[in-house]
């Protein structure tokens, strides 16, 4: 039965306010920045670091200073840098960083805990807990990556907090969503008193070459998808991040609409939510670079044409559609509109 429109309309809200608040968390923390670099403090303790090794101690620094003392002759007053504005909230391109949050806390809000209409008051503590567990996971995971990076780092100059070309607030936010959908597979917030008999395996018919085919056949097409956007400079060059967000699409778009056309058609509805609701939120974030100058929509964006050139304005289109197509995708899930239409059936009266 799909949810009604209310707590559809309830749900989007929900989601959209709690993503606003957690980047609004990683802008501040560029805003205790300013224009200043954030360095390692080598001076407090072993190596400046503290917290099980995974916090660093760190000191603001002018950034013609930082630089000044990495290029002169002395390799011995180098600093290692940990951070600078733009590492954490990504304002540059927003609409990408934004689209992760809104991810994690649809799979949280509408997965876990069952929000609007499907909060269970009996399980409502223990999945509380599950979410508490994933947010505590995910924070100390990606202190352990930062950490690991700044082990691995010989560039004096690198951005240690900027793993993989991601900003933070994309590391935190994908953890959220790793750890959410692992949790979910375990069952360990949905535990209850009537557990059901496991299926018996030796009726199940398979229907692996078929999956496997078309699963590869899609595969096929974003690889191609991916190589013409790279060449046409609408994705990052590199291509590694762009596509893993494609291969996850396929993935999800298989397990929520059917394995092949045949059950595609069916389900229409979900499919034009997800292509409709794309279209609308890069429209929004075009719209919102617009009106702020410093959002960066990640596409069509004069703050990235400033930072990169006018040639590469629009390297984050392939990331936005992605990521979008995705959120959409499990929204229509979670208001329950992506199976296929059921008509009514009508009865013949005697």
């Amino acid at each position: 039965m799909p949810m009604s429109i209310k707590n559809a309309i309830l749900l989007f809200v929900v989601v959209t306010l709690c993503a606003a608040f957690s980047m609004r968390i990683f802008q501040g923390l560029d805003e205790m920045m300013g224009d200043q670099y954030w360095v390692v403090d080598v001076s407090q303790g072993d190596h400046g670091w503290y917290g099980m090794g995974l916090l660093p101690h760190v000191v603001k620094m002018p950034k013609d200073i930082v630089k000044a003392l990495n290029t002169d002759a002395d390799p011995a007053n180098n600093v290692e840098i940990y951070a600078q504005a733009g590492d954490f909230a990504g304002d540059s391109v927003y609409g990408i960083c934004f689209g992760i949050p809104l991810i994690m806390f649809l799979i949280w809000f509408a997965f876990i805990i069952g929000f609007p209409d499907r909060v269970d008051p009996y399980l409502l503590p223990r999945k509380i807990f599950t979410i508490a567990v994933i947010i505590t996971c995910s924070v100390v995971v990606n202190l352990f990556l930062m950490r690991i990076t700044a082990d691995f780092a010989t560039d004096p100059m690198a951005r240690i907090a900027n793993v993989a070309g991601n900003h933070a607030s994309l590391l935190f936010h994908n953890a959220g969503i790793w750890f959410a959908i692992l949790f979910s597979a375990l069952g360990t917030h949905s535990h209850s008193m009537h557990e059901v008999a496991a299926p018996d395996s030796r009726q199940w018919q398979t229907q692996a070459n078929e999956k496997f085919s078309w699963m590869f056949i899609l595969l096929g097409a974003v690889t191609v998808l991916e190589v013409s956007l790279v060449n046409s400079k609408l994705a990052l060059p590199d291509a590694a991040v762009d596509y893993s967000v494609w291969i996850i699409w396929v993935v999800i778009f298989m397990r929520m609409f059917g394995f092949s056309p045949r059950y595609w058609i069916k389900r229409g509805r979900g499919i034009s939510i997800m292509v409709v609701g794309t279209a609308l939120t890069l429209g929004a974030f075009y719209l919102l670079e617009r009106a702020t100058g410093t959002l960066g929509a990640g596409f069509a964006s004069p703050v990235l044409a400033k930072a990169l050139g006018v040639e590469n304005q629009n390297i984050g289109l392939s990331l936005m559609i992605s990521i979008y197509l995705i959120f959409w995708m499990e929204f229509a899930a979670a208001i329950r509109m992506n199976g296929p239409v059921k008509k009514p059936v009508e009865q013949k009266i005697p």
